[in-house]
Formats: structure tokens, C-alpha cells, sequence
């Protein structure tokens, strides 16, 4: 579970005063109308406000007449301010040098990285400028640091799944596989688990990752990071480091079946390996890899666990109010009470009067047993591995995210945000 925006430890060595949402553009104005530092100064700001607001990406994308500026704060944009065209060109070179881009090549997208004795903030970011018709869009993602990682039974799951997850990780061999979309807290997840292996393992383990790009640094861990202009692809690293003897091996994710089939070999041959592929359900995640040409042999004998997940929005436990959402909210979701009350907050200071602060993960696991993997055999449809699911007592994204509303954490419109209809797999 994420800490609440406002109640996060202080930025490590930031000077910066924290500032309120609403403050930040006359703040942004004041600073821009001084002398030849101001892009320096304005960039500094901005960055720094979003560490401390608990933004995961900063984005800078040119209007016709601006540079418009905003947060992702808990998986949701925030327009913040506005920047005059005049300062536009300013400030995005001044990103550019500070990821150390090629700062007159407008033409073309570029990637970058701002080490963190770079800004007063101290963390890691990572930069992406693309070019539009009104000039270059630029994404800073604020990466992680080892402090901020959380432990298995810090990311919000209940107390079964995160008993199962540990089990898992505890088998000698398998592959375990994590799906969900974008930004749903895969890579946390997994990190927590590598966290897990070190800390409980009894023998020093040999432990191998392949990330595009590593955003956490872990020590006693190889991490390799991916760059297809070097030949650096995940296929080819994969197939470079099963040759070094590794005990574990993560692969950030799944993208073509030359990495599935390799991923799904290496768990055949002793090795445990724990990845990520794009799939709305975990059940669907074993549709994806047939449809991909897996054989259904190789996905039953290997395969020991799916966990789906999403990240979801909680309450501002600072302004909670009862309420009744609409019936045709509470009638999307079928099981829910149509007369039970509900909690949200309201808005308040605390939360910049959005109405909630941080999130916890949502996750539905499901643990192939012998059952399942006779099922995976016949090349079953989402609909039977469901059932199959559902009869061994697999809880879904739905059901666990109803549970969480209904004992207030967060509310049936996040939960409707976040979560795929009920009849969409």
C-alpha cells in the first residue's frame, strides 16, 4: 500500500518549501521573471513539487500558446500551471541538459535520464521528449529509491494472497507471471518479492534481472538493462544469462514468444523466473500465451502462479463522508448491496481537496494446481479456466475490490475506474 501523498517521508537534501497545488503557478510566475537562472529555477520547482506531492510523472506538453504543466498523482493527471509560449524553449532545453539530450535535435524522440545530484529533490528521473506540431512534449518519470520499496505484505493485498505469494516464491523452479496494465504496480510487486528472496534466503541465491529500463537498484542483484541498439533485447539477454547459472531470473516483461518460450523453459530447468505480460485477468493471461503458439504442455508444467492487479485509489481518511452512489453504479457491479451505505472523502487540505490519497493494489491470484493444469491441456476457453478458478476459490479483482469499498477504503467510482466490466476478459 502507497503512502498518502502529503504524508510521505521528505524529499532527501530538497530545499524547496512545499508548496500547495493551487500555489504552484503564481510560485512558477514569480520565478520566471527573474534573471538568466529563471529556467533553472522554474524547472527546479516543478520537479521538486512533484516529488513531494507523490507524482510519478511530471508532463510538460506544449499548447499553442503555453507549456502546459501537470502531475500524475495517484494514476490521475492534474492540470498544475500554465507557462507563457516565451518561456517554452527555455525550459525544455534546460530538461534536455539535465538529462543530457541533444539539446537542438527537435526533430526526433530521445531518451534520457536525470541523475539525482541533478535536481535539489535527489531522486532518479527518467525523461522522454517526443515532437509535436507545436513543438517537444517531454514526460519525466520520478523513479524510486531502495528506501521507498515496499515488502510483500506492505502492497495492500489480503493476508491469503500474500501468504500464496510468498509460498510461491519459495518453490525451487516455475515461472510466475504478473499481468495488468500499465502503472498498475507490477514492477513494485515484483521488487517486494525479490526483496522477500533476499532476506529469507538461506544460501546466497544467484539472482538475475532484465528491465527496460531499471527503475529500482537492488543490491546483490544483476540488473541488466535492455537497449535493442546494442543487441540488448530480452530474448537475447535471457539467452546470455542462462549460460551464468542463475537460481532466479526476472524479466520485466513478456513481449514476443521467442522471450515466452525461453521464459517458460528456463522454468522447466530449475530456474525460477517471474515476469509481467499484458492481460486483462490472470486467467487470461493463459489465453494470451496459447493464442501466442505456447504448447499448452510447456504453459501446464511450468506455470505456477498468476496474479492480476490493479492500483486503486483510497480515501482521504481525513474528510470521509457516507454516502449512496447511483443504482446504476452499484448495478454494474452486480453483487454489490444496492442499499448499503458507502464512505469517500470528501475533499479536504490534507488531500488538495481531490478527495483521496494513495493507493493499495488490488490483485486476484491464481495458483495452478493439478486441476487447473489438466484444464490448461485442453487449450480452454477464459470462460472455462474461470469456472475452473472460481471452483477453487480464486478471488477476483471484482470481489476483492468490493470488499475494499465496502469497509470504506475506497468507492465504487474508483473501483469502476480501475477495474474492467464484469463480462470483459
Amino acid at each position: 500500500m502507497e503512502k498518502p501523498n502529503n504524508e510521505q517521508e521528505a524529499p532527501p537534501k530538497s530545499p524547496q518549501q512545499a508548496l500547495p497545488l493551487s500555489e504552484i503557478q503564481p510560485r512558477l510566475k514569480e520565478l520566471l521573471e527573474t534573471g538568466d537562472t529563471r529556467a533553472t529555477l522554474a524547472v527546479d520547482l516543478v520537479l521538486s513539487q512533484a516529488v513531494y506531492h507523490g507524482a510519478s510523472d511530471v508532463h510538460f506538453e506544449p499548447w499553442t500558446d503555453s507549456l502546459a504543466l501537470q502531475f500524475r498523482i495517484d494514476g490521475i493527471l492534474h492540470d498544475i500551471a500554465h507557462v507563457p509560449d516565451a518561456h517554452k524553449a527555455r525550459i525544455t532545453a534546460r530538461i534536455k541538459v539535465m538529462a543530457q539530450m541533444v539539446v537542438y535535435q527537435k526533430d526526433q524522440p530521445q531518451d534520457g535520464r536525470i541523475p539525482p545530484d541533478q535536481t535539489s529533490s535527489g531522486y532518479s528521473m527518467r525523461v522522454a521528449t517526443f515532437p509535436t506540431i507545436n513543438g517537444e512534449k517531454i514526460v519525466v518519470r520520478i523513479l524510486g529509491t531502495s528506501k521507498q520499496m515496499l515488502d510483500v505484505e506492505d502492497l495492500g493485498f489480503d493476508a491469503a494472497a500474500t501468504g500464496m505469494l510468498r509460498d510461491l516464491i519459495r518453490r525451487p523452479q516455475g515461472v510466475i507471471l504478473l499481468t495488468g496494465p500499465s502503472s498498475s504496480g507490477k514492477t513494485t510487486t515484483i521488487f517486494a518479492l525479490l526483496r522477500e528472496l533476499l532476506r529469507t534466503q538461506v544460501t546466497t541465491t544467484h539472482i538475475v534481472t532484465i528491465e527496460d529500463p531499471v527503475e529500482y537498484r537492488l543490491d546483490r542483484v544483476t540488473q541488466i538493462q535492455v537497449n535493442p541498439r546494442t543487441g540488448v533485447t530480452f530474448q537475447n539477454a535471457l539467452r546470455s544469462i542462462l549460460r551464468q547459472d542463475p537460481e532466479v531470473i526476472m524479466v520485466g516483461e513478456i513481449r514476443d514468444v521467442e522471450t515466452a518460450r525461453m521464459a517458460i523453459q528456463a522454468g522447466l530447468t530449475g530456474h525460477l523466473v517471474i515476469s509481467t505480460i499484458h492481460s486483462g485477468t490472470a486467467c487470461g493471461v493463459f489465453a494470451r500465451l496459447l493464442d501466442m503458439g505456447i504448447e499448452p504442455y510447456l504453459l501446464a508444467s511450468s506455470v505456477t502462479g498468476v496474479l492480476a492487479q490493479r492500483l486503486a485509489r483510497l480515501n482521504c481518511p481525513n474528510c470521509l463522508e457516507t454516502y449512496t452512489p447511483t443504482p446504476d453504479l452499484l448495478t454494474r457491479f452486480g453483487k454489490a448491496p444496492k442499499h448499503q451505505p458507502y464512505q469517500r472523502g470528501k475533499g479536504c487540505a490534507r488531500c488538495q481537496n481531490i478527495g483521496y490519497r494513495g493507493r493499495t493494489a488490488l490483485g486476484e491470484l491464481l495458483l495452478v494446481n493439478q486441476d487447473i493444469a489438466n484444464l490448461v491441456l485442453q487449450h480452454p476457453t477464459i470462460n472455462a479456466m474461470q469456472e475452473a478458478a472460481a471452483a477453487h476459490h480464486m478471488r477476483t479483482l471484482f470481489d476483492v475490490g468490493l470488499e475494499a469499498a465496502r469497509n470504506g477504503l475506497t468507492t465504487p467510482e474508483e473501483l469502476s475506474r480501475v477495474l474492467p466490466p464484469p463480462d470483459v476478459v
